[in-house]
């Protein structure tokens, strides 16, 4: 017995038969994308592929990952153009360098993309210019993760603490920490089923450039630059010299003649709340910073925190370390040692802060938290 309704099957089937072309479509534009994807999209499925979704702190580092990080200016030429690669335990480490040896002394340099060394390849990060500083006494594990505030920083050492334990820990607070805390504490708060639900979409959007279209119309807009200009932070109009890991000939020059102590910020005259106040929203990075400080003071281990800039966030996270009994200074690189454009340090401003740590570390500051 044959069919006697008229029309072909889209007549008979509209909503199967426009269902299966628009996953057809769907299928080709995928394919497509990954074949010949713009920058910032690229740049989106990257940044997915290196990154998870994490139920304490929000977002981490995913282990064994190799991404490049690429971003350009409205002129073609790249803002930013770096690799990042983790090793099995889910922390940046140099592209090629053996396996942090086990039973060594370890210093767990933690905080967010300036400790994991945003925008300059891992050799020139920081805490890897640090460990070259203080090798072979201290191994240092570069724990820094774009995103993190205290409670994903702290959070990531302690999980390796009993793998890696920390003779020394150094904390370098951004101001922009109290609002990932308060993020992260939100996130913490979900249920076991939103949970599920948020790995299963992040699962997807690390599999699909479709779905990374949004994240790189957003990245487009974040980081628009026009042609380069030396520092993030209202430096010239020219870049002298610029190399692949950020580093200027000025800001070479700079580093060269600079003291590290000449980094540090005078003691603040008032700090930005009377003793023992603090913002019921930032209780979050609070908590989690002293119950850090007293995990490493039982294992007899040396915390430290650099807090960078003046800003009122930053006095006021310096105010709770002096008060807490933290060992805490205040920072800030100039102009010409951060990225042009952007405001994250380039490798000679990477460089100075490993010198100013290893200062520190090996003598202090009278004044300082204890």
């Amino acid at each position: 017995m044959t069919d006697a309704r008229p029309g072909g099957r889209f007549e008979r089937h509209p909503r199967l038969t426009g269902l299966g072309l628009l996953a057809g479509a769907l299928v080709l534009v995928e394919l497509s994308l990954h074949v010949a994807a713009p920058v910032t999209l690229r740049f989106a499925h990257e940044m997915r592929r290196l990154h998870g979704y994490s139920r304490t702190a929000r977002v981490d580092l995913r282990p064994s990952q190799s991404a490049r990080l690429r971003i350009e200016r409205s002129d073609g030429q790249a803002l930013f153009d770096f690799r990042v690669t983790t090793g099995p335990e889910a922390f940046r480490i140099e592209e090629g360098a053996p396996p942090v040896p086990p039973g060594a002394r370890y210093l767990h340099a933690i905080g967010d993309s300036y400790t994991m060394g945003w925008g300059v390849d891992a050799a020139s990060s920081y805490p890897a210019r640090l460990g070259r500083r203080l090798a072979p006494q201290l191994c240092v594990l570069n724990l820094g993760v774009d995103g993190f505030g205290a409670i994903g920083a702290t959070a990531k050492s302690r999980a390796l603490a009993a793998r890696f334990p920390p003779a020394q820990a150094v904390y370098l607070f951004c101001p922009n920490d109290l609002d990932d805390d308060v993020r992260a504490a939100a996130v913490a708060r979900r249920s076991g089923l939103a949970h599920a639900a948020h790995e299963a979409l992040d699962a997807v959007r690390r599999s699909s450039m479709i779905a990374g279209i949004p994240f790189a119309l957003r990245y487009r807009l974040q980081f628009r630059a026009g042609p380069g200009r030396s520092g993030g932070m209202g430096g010239s109009d020219t870049d002298i010299g610029q190399t692949e890991t950020g580093q200027t000939e000025t800001g070479r020059a700079e580093t060269e003649r600079l003291d590290p102590t000449d980094l540090l910020l005078p003691e603040p005259a008032a700090l930005t709340a009377p003793p023992g106040h603090t913002p019921p929203e930032h209780q979050p990075t609070f908590i989690a910073l002293a119950e850090y400080r007293d995990f490493l003071r039982s294992r007899g281990a040396r915390l430290l925190v650099l807090v960078l800039s003046t800003q009122p966030e930053s006095l006021e996270a310096y105010r709770f370390c002096r008060e807490q009994g933290i060992e805490a200074y205040l920072f800030d690189v100039p102009p010409s040692l951060r990225l042009p454009d952007e405001g994250h340090f380039n490798a000679a401003g990477n460089e100075a802060v490993a010198a100013l740590v290893e200062r520190l570390l090996r003598e202090g500051r009278s004044g300082a938290g204890s």
